[in-house]
């Protein structure tokens, strides 16, 4: 870092933060917006009131943090590397910052290994579905997921020589819900292939079709949700593959690839902006909602 704070390297400091501010700036109103449609849909209409759409709102609950705190918060950072402040009072500010920018970033993931597990429940254990996912366990899986997402940043500012520890339990923690997602959905699969079968095979009632085709919508919904945060943490893979590449050769590309790092972590926030709309483009109830909610919310504006 104090090797990229030097003069020489000033244009591209400034060109990747510029880029990074444009990107935050254009997507995080558009983020609060989307995803408090989202929890309102959910909130206001009981034939949303699902348990997998409570889960999907709880996630857009996380994805409204990013949008109203994550990336205010990294704009300013931001703005304070293109002011020139000394590396010190960045490296002070980005402490400072670090929980509120991260904790809903993980919190996302635990969300979504939440919801993976729903949909996995809900087509293996069709007939125990409702003993298994309550309200009760719904309301105790989303606490605790912010808990877990929390605790490892929350101790790592309190005990700094703990650090190297923490990191690798965040690190565990990470691939622990990655390996989790995709046993889930190997399973999902397996299982939707033999209901499949048996729907064409046997005599299956109308009814149940049709319930077995909802279930696999909104699984399908789920994957895409999945893919879409796969995608944006892409950018922050070839950083750390392109860094250690780099690092020990040409120290001038090294630190390039080091200052190009808020665009990487730019990329990663647009994920809760995808999401909401990865919703509505899936689920017609929940686009016709937040079209009548984003209407009335426009009359009412209106009219004042």
């Amino acid at each position: 870092n104090e090797m990229v704070w030097k003069q020489e390297y000033q244009v591209e400091k400034i060109a990747f933060a510029m880029t990074a501010i444009i990107l935050n700036i254009l997507s995080f109103p558009v983020t609060i917006l989307m995803n408090v449609l989202v929890i309102m849909a959910v909130k206001t209409r009981p034939r949303l009131q699902s348990k997998y759409n409570i889960l999907l709102a709880c996630l857009a609950g996380t994805d409204l943090l990013v949008g109203a705190a994550s990336q205010p918060s990294f704009i300013a950072g931001q703005i304070y590397v293109i002011k020139g402040l000394s590396l010190i009072e960045y490296c002070r500010y980005f402490k400072e910052t670090h929980l509120i920018f991260w904790i809903p970033i993980r919190a996302s993931l635990f969300h979504l290994t939440l919801i993976s597990m729903e949909r996995f429940v809900a087509i293996k254990y069709t007939f125990h579905y409702l003993t298994i996912v309550t309200e009760f366990s719904v309301k105790m899986a989303v606490v605790s997921s912010w808990v877990i997402s929390s605790c490892p940043a929350i101790l790592q500012s309190l005990f700094e020589e703990l650090e190297i520890i923490i990191r690798v339990a965040r690190l565990m923690l990470a691939c622990c819900n990655l390996s989790l997602v995709l046993y889930f959905h190997l399973s999902v699969y397996f299982v939707t292939r033999r209901h499949e079968k048996q729907i064409k095979c046997e005599q299956v009632s109308p009814q149940a079709a049709a319930d077995f085709a909802k279930e696999k919508k909104a699984l399908k919904t789920t994957r895409i949700i999945i893919m879409a945060l796969l995608l944006c943490f892409i950018p922050l893979i070839v950083y750390n593959l392109l860094l250690n590449v780099f690092f020990k050769g040409n120290s001038n590309i090294a630190n390039v690839i080091v200052l190009s790092y808020p665009v990487v972590v730019s990329v990663i926030s647009l994920n809760s902006l995808c999401n909401p709309f990865i919703y509505c483009y899936r689920n017609k109830s929940f686009r016709k909602t937040c079209k009548e909610l984003l209407k009335m919310k426009c009359t009412n504006f209106n009219e004042e």
